[in-house]
């Protein structure tokens, strides 16, 4: 877990944590080898290649134009007099072909930035030629949320530290947050930092990290840079307060929970109608002091996007999206409740829609699903009306007030 009360700089990496990096390299590298057959016939291509980037890694280090250099002598050493000048020509243009390719900003990078931008102090630590990496910031469209970019020539514990250091900043006060465990997170704790890894889906052989050193570090893991504002999230500046994910329904909004809510959420929570619907995590009777913990939590949680449903100015009832992990991180399940003087309205049909497509639209996920109780044919209908398919029914799944439930299943997926 980090330290958030610490934080004051969040650095991130560029490559594979910004924007599409690596599978440019690797298309290139596939182009360069189809070339290559016409020449040298069948060889252990990838191999070859990778031996000859990581010995001229001291020489030419990283980023486009070493590993041009690298190709062209990869295709010397495999083709030697055989490799025409017309091939040669075709390297070169490689080559450039990716210093000119187009920044492909990943998914939900800049809403992020967006969000965090007002409460912390947002830089670039990355690795690589400098003029291309300049190049690649600015034609990003990201640089306005930045008050600094560093290039530098490698990411090691020496580096980083000097790199503090020349901006002032204290080392445990900042976060660094990238794809490469190797580069981004392990020497950014050895240089007194804290480090979140998000994985990209294709790794260069060079980053990657002995299981065996693993075991001596702790760090967490998302598996989407949009999870970063919720593990932040601090009390006293919410990491969402200008960049709150707000939806508008035609009579109501859904919102982040905030001191204040109190008053209303336990006002219309303290039912048991409602309680009986609900998991035995929902207590009743349901106090002030039960609000208040809630809010803490949705405002602190990590693991589940939770939002008021805000009629005529008060909180009138609630509705979250809880992520599954690991396998099942592809379906999240939804679940809400609405203050009864609201009922017969429309308004749980219109939220239930409004979050199905965000979490479908935003949240990367296919599936949203829904657990309703066999005494509850009110939610059901709530569901249908919101597009929700019956998936089945769960015989005895659950134990409520001392009586074994059936439960039916729900869900909507993405097209």
């Amino acid at each position: 877990m980090i330290a958030n009360e610490q934080i004051r700089t969040l650095a991130f990496d560029a490559d594979d944590t910004l924007w599409v990096n690596e599978p440019i390299f690797r298309h290139t590298e596939q182009r360069l080898k189809d070339l290559l057959l016409d020449y040298v016939g069948d060889i252990d291509f990838d191999q070859r290649i990778y031996e000859v980037e990581r010995r001229n890694l001291s020489l030419f280090g990283y980023g486009v134009k070493g590993f041009t250099l690298s190709m062209m002598e990869t295709a010397l050493e495999l083709a030697g007099k055989a490799l025409p000048a017309a091939a040669v020509a075709s390297i070169l243009q490689m080559g450039k072909d990716m210093i000119s390719y187009p920044i492909e900003v990943l998914d939900g990078v800049e809403e992020v930035l967006k969000a965090l931008q007002p409460h912390y102090n947002l830089i670039i630590i990355t690795k690589g030629d400098l003029f291309d990496q300049e190049s690649k910031v600015a034609r990003s469209g990201l640089a306005g949320y930045f008050t600094h970019v560093e290039v530098v020539s490698e990411k090691n514990r020496t580096a980083y530290k000097e790199v503090f250091q020349r901006l002032g900043i204290a080392p445990a006060e900042v976060l660094m947050i990238g794809n490469s465990v190797k580069s981004d997170v392990l020497p950014v704790i050895d240089a007194g930092g804290q480090a979140v890894h998000i994985p990209f889906h294709t790794t260069w052989q060079h980053e990657e990290v002995n299981t065996d050193i693993l075991m001596e570090y702790a760090f967490p893991v998302l598996e989407d840079i949009r999870r970063l504002p919720r593990l932040l999230n601090p009390t006293e500046r919410p990491a969402y307060a200008a960049g709150a994910t707000i939806l508008y329904g035609s009579r109501f909004r859904l919102r982040p929970l905030r001191p204040g809510d109190e008053e209303s959420l336990s006002r219309l929570a303290n039912n048991p109608k409602i309680a009986r619907n609900l998991m035995d995590r929902f207590p009743q009777p349901y106090t002030r002091a039960d609000a208040a913990r809630f809010i803490t939590f949705a405002r602190q949680s990590g693991e589940e996007a939770v939002f008021g449903i805000e009629v005529e100015g008060q909180v009138s009832g609630v509705i979250s999206l809880l992520f599954k992990e690991d396998v099942y991180r592809a379906s999240v399940e939804l679940g809400y409740w609405l203050g009864e003087p609201f009922w017969g309205q429309g308004i749980s049909t219109e939220a239930v829609k409004l979050v199905t497509a965000y979490a479908l639209e935003k949240a990367e996920v296919s599936r949203v699903f829904a657990n309703v109780f066999e005494y509850n044919p009110a939610s059901r209908r709530v569901l249908e009306k919101a597009g929700f398919e019956k998936e089945g029914v769960s015989r005895r799944a659950a134990r409520k007030n001392g009586q074994l439930l059936d439960v039916h299943v729900y869900a909507r997926y993405s097209t």
